[in-house]
């Protein structure tokens, strides 16, 4: 069976996800930087037609068709939760999402700033830290989606993951992920900063939230003026060579991991640059 057309039937099978709809309300342009990486379920859940609903083992063993096609993609930051997913799919996109944890590593803010304006992330070498995330498992042209959203080969790379231990039984089969070409972003003292709406057991690198990195970015590339953080979202999601200007001053702030548990893939993708 074709999980993209999955027909109503079907569908009728899944429990909808309690609260769902408050994990798909839509964001303004403002609070897609200022709550960033946004709120995501612990668990697994299918994206349907726009909708949430509860995967359990129980419901993956009754329909391992689900997965049929699909690639197993770890989500480190916006790409957890929901909103983003719809966003960026659409109300139509069928996506299967299960928990899944990332061991010897944390996710820490990273040294750019997204075309939104937020100060995203990426994973950094942690030995001992165990990062609780998710795995969206997407059809091709998902993959080709997510490619373009990630800015391929500009603003992230896409490599194999190592370190990923699945929370539920799904299929065997390699996890990709991205990773920030950038580097990560030395908040202080020659050190990362992790993001608090992850969670982690043995972080050993400080928690920095969004306002706070987003401030500190600020400050280290001389745009702290009188601009509100909401102006200066603003003006950097309207002016890219504003945003550009801070990328480049970020530069001189970026860490590099020499032994990353990831492989870089090389892929080339069109229409990028909408999301640069």
């Amino acid at each position: 069976m074709k999980v993209s057309a999955l027909p109503h039937n079907v569908l009728a099978d899944f429990v909808p996800l309690a609260d769902g709809d408050a994990y798909l309300t839509m964001l303004s342009d403002v609070d897609r930087a200022r709550l960033y990486p946004y709120h995501a379920p612990s668990g697994g859940y299918l994206l349907a037609n726009g909708a949430l609903y509860q995967l359990d083992q129980q419901m993956i063993d009754r329909h391992q068709w689900i997965f049929d096609g699909r690639v197993a993609v770890l989500s480190v930051g916006s790409n957890r939760a929901p909103v983003q997913l719809r966003r960026k799919f659409g109300d139509a996109a069928i996506i299967p999402v299960t928990p899944a944890r990332l061991f010897d590593c944390d996710i820490v803010h990273a040294a750019m700033l997204g075309f939104y304006a937020a100060v995203p992330c990426t994973a950094f070498p942690c030995a001992g830290c165990i990062v609780s995330l998710n795995v969206a498992w997407l059809d091709p042209e998902q993959l080709e989606q997510m490619h373009r959203t990630e800015g391929i080969g500009v603003a992230y790379d896409y490599v194999m993951m190592q370190n990923v231990v699945h929370d539920m039984q799904v299929p065997d089969q390699p996890v990709f992920g991205y990773s920030a070409r950038a580097g990560v972003f030395d908040y202080a003292g020659g050190a990362p900063a992790a993001l608090p709406a992850i969670a982690a057991v043995g972080r050993r690198f400080p928690e920095v939230s969004q306002a706070e990195a987003a401030a500190r970015v600020r400050q280290l590339t001389g745009c702290d003026d009188s601009r509100s953080h909401a102006e200066f979202i603003t003006d950097i999601q309207r002016e890219k060579s504003a945003r550009d200007a801070v990328i480049a001053g970020l530069k001189n702030y970026a860490l590099f991991a020499e032994t990353p548990p990831w492989q870089v893939l090389s892929v080339r993708v069109n229409g990028i640059d909408a999301f640069l």
